[in-house]
């Protein structure tokens, strides 16, 4: 009998003595399961469920759950846990996004980076259209934004967007019980 094994079952083989499939031992699965879905979905709902109660939910126990959870962030399939915060609330009154068109093709090397070490940037997407870069920032004030789009514009034309609401925000992806196929 010949079965390839995940590296969350792997205690199989020394239990029931079933041969392994391949040379290098256990194989690990590369893609998310059905099960892995499940657990990705319920992460999205509560970041700070115990592994305990993720099993429970899932039909794993706890150990089986970290498992699988770290070799979901080994993949790079989960990139991280944080927690969201509301920027008002923290002094960040302004929250807006700039579109960015360089000149020529592209931003001279590093001046990207150097953006993105500002520490109002959250987030920063590269882009296809009219601009090159989006950026979405929180600052205390309008002044602080004047300064964050001084220093954008040496290196394109900016276009700046503040938001004065977000009635959708942190959506969940639509991760059923069966991996995208």
């Amino acid at each position: 009998m010949s079965v390839t094994l995940t590296a969350y079952d792997h205690k199989l083989e020394s239990v029931h003595g079933i041969g392994i499939k391949g040379s290098q031992g256990v194989k690990v699965a590369e893609e998310p399961d059905a099960v892995d879905h499940a657990l990705l979905a319920e992460l999205q709902e509560d970041g700070r469920m115990t592994h305990a109660e993720l099993g429970r939910r899932v039909g794993l126990s706890a150990p089986a759950v970290a498992e699988r959870l770290r070799r979901l962030e080994r993949l790079g399939v989960i990139t991280g846990y944080a927690v969201r915060l509301n920027p008002a609330k923290l002094g960040f009154h302004v929250v807006a996004f700039i579109r960015l068109a360089a000149f020529g093709t592209e931003p001279a090397e590093g001046s990207i980076d150097r953006l993105t070490e500002i520490p109002e940037v959250l987030e920063s997407h590269h882009v296809v259209g009219d601009d090159c870069w989006i950026f979405k920032v929180a600052v205390p004030d309008v002044g602080r934004l004047e300064e964050i789009l001084g220093s954008m514009t040496a290196l394109g034309r900016t276009t700046t967007s503040i938001v004065l609401s977000s009635p959708v925000t942190g959506n969940k992806l639509p991760i059923s019980g069966e991996p995208a196929g």
